[in-house]
């Protein structure tokens, strides 16, 4: 399947290149105005590269070379028209985006004969809001009904933003949301907790889950917010609302540049960790769903969505005409994404008990290469395990002097060992006792690290391990 992603070097399209480059059915195509950044990550992917205007070109291109798929991922898609839906009907290629802009998602519709008629699907919303939110929606609506939904989308400080999403962001503050009487756009202050993360603030957004949830699912109160990692950033710019709610300016819009260049300037005052929160609420019963994204990995999350859609498009999906993506695609089918890439992704539906587990998310594909045991052992959970060990003395004055600081075991030739593992936000606990010496320590994935890496923190030390030893010579037994 040939496959056309417009803004292929932006932050979303970019990540949705990498998520796709490795499939043998699908020949991929990045596309950007800039020549060096598509040469570079073409060249860098292994997969072709098109230099276009798409607002421009697009229509030559598709006349010219003829693609099956043409995914949009050069936002903001706020006052933007259905342009490229409709180029892409013309020609008869399957259309997707990631666009998460209300007006531009519920307007979709309208092209929905037209999308009929030329045998493709048009489907907007193929990201976090309203791919993901929905079908977590509709997998919680298996077990009950939900009668109100609050979802947060809580980036952390460290993570990319290009100048559209800051743009779409800041621009849109203090204005009223459509449809949504009394409220407005970053209008309200309110905190959502991330398990391992703490509290995050959150506000209002113009997002298109309130309409889309009430007329799919019934669900009449939709609370579709997000936020930002520093405190000061985010009540700051609550703050800054108020000069558009009071009539003072009609638009931050030209704030924007300044307060993205301070907030690029202070990224290292936050983390590279986020995520995403759904509470679901019937009567006094109240399920969360969760998110949680490591090491940078989290702007990949709004590409997964667009990434499954695709592959199911690759493998025969049948469904025609245009619709915002929902039904289209299953929990399953999104975080089967991030486990393919081997991403530091997991969720939770308990507030806790992050899956996959740890090791998962550090080692990725790698992981398979462990031995049984080492896989049973990492993916148990909180557990209790026991065996026996040998322990090599220090041969140094100084390994001596270690040993007797962290009060490691005695030498032996042969001695019993027990491991507890016990969850610790996005990380975990590890008691080990020999010989009747306790040793305990949290690992857990360490800020800006790169992929494969752990880190181990023994009191106030920090130990960074590289996470590629085998574990296939460890005799263990669980208790």
């Amino acid at each position: 399947m040939r496959v056309l992603v417009l803004g292929g070097t932006g932050v979303f399209g970019s990540r949705l290149c990498r998520l796709l480059a490795d499939d043998p059915g699908i020949a991929l195509t990045i596309a950007a105005r800039d020549r060096a950044a598509v040469d570079a990550l073409a060249r860098e992917l292994g997969v072709a590269g098109c230099v276009l205007d798409w607002r421009h070109d697009l229509d030559r291109v598709l006349g010219e070379d003829g693609h099956d798929v043409v995914v949009h991922a050069a936002g903001p898609f706020h006052g933007q028209d259905h342009g490229v839906a409709e180029c892409c009907i013309r020609h008869g290629a399957h259309y997707l985006d990631l666009a998460d802009d209300a007006a531009f998602v519920l307007g979709i519709e309208r092209l929905h004969a037209a999308a009929l008629k030329a045998g493709v699907l048009v489907s907007t919303g193929a990201s976090t809001a309203p791919a993901l939110t929905g079908a977590v929606v509709e997998e919680a609506m298996k077990a009950g009904p939900v009668e109100r939904v609050a979802f947060g989308i809580m980036p952390g400080n460290d993570a990319p933003r290009g100048p559209a999403l800051v743009a779409t962001i800041v621009g849109g503050a203090g204005k009223p949301i459509a449809d949504q009487p009394g409220r407005r756009i970053w209008g309200e202050l309110r905190r959502m907790h991330l398990p391992g993360l703490g509290k995050r603030w959150v506000a209002p957004c113009d997002l298109p889950e309130p309409a889309l949830f009430a007329r799919r699912f019934g669900i009449r109160d939709t609370f579709a917010g997000a936020g930002l990692e520093v405190s000061m950033f985010h009540v700051g710019l609550w703050l800054l609302s108020w000069l558009v709610r009071l009539g003072l300016m009609r638009t931050l819009t030209p704030l924007a540049p300044l307060l993205s260049a301070v907030a690029d300037r202070l990224r290292f005052i936050g983390s590279d960790r986020g995520g995403l929160r759904l509470e679901m609420q019937a009567g006094s019963q109240t399920r969360v769903w969760c998110v949680i994204a490591e090491g940078g990995d989290g702007p990949f999350i709004p590409a997964t969505p667009a990434a499954a859609l695709v592959r199911k498009l690759a493998a025969g999906l049948a469904t025609r005409g245009a619709l915002p993506c929902l039904g289209l695609l299953t929990l399953a089918d999104i975080e089967a994404e991030w486990r393919r890439a081997g991403l530091r992704i997991a969720a939770s539906w308990t507030d806790a008990d992050l899956r996959p587990t740890l090791y998962r998310r550090v080692l990725g594909a790698a992981y398979g290469r462990q031995s049984r045991a080492g896989q049973a052992l990492h993916d148990a959970g909180p557990s209790h395990w026991k065996g026996r060990c040998t322990v090599t003395g220090a041969q140094t004055l100084i390994g001596r002097l270690v040993a007797w600081l962290f009060q490691l075991p005695a030498p032996t030739d042969d001695a019993p060992i027990a491991v507890e593992f016990a969850a610790s936000g996005t990380g975990e606990l590890w008691t080990r006792r020999i010989g009747g010496r306790a040793m305990r320590s949290r690992q857990f994935i360490g800020l800006r690290k790169p992929a494969g890496w752990i880190v181990e923190r023994f009191g106030i030390l920090d130990f960074d391990l590289l996470e590629r030893r085998a574990l296939n010579r460890k005799r263990i037994r669980r208790v």
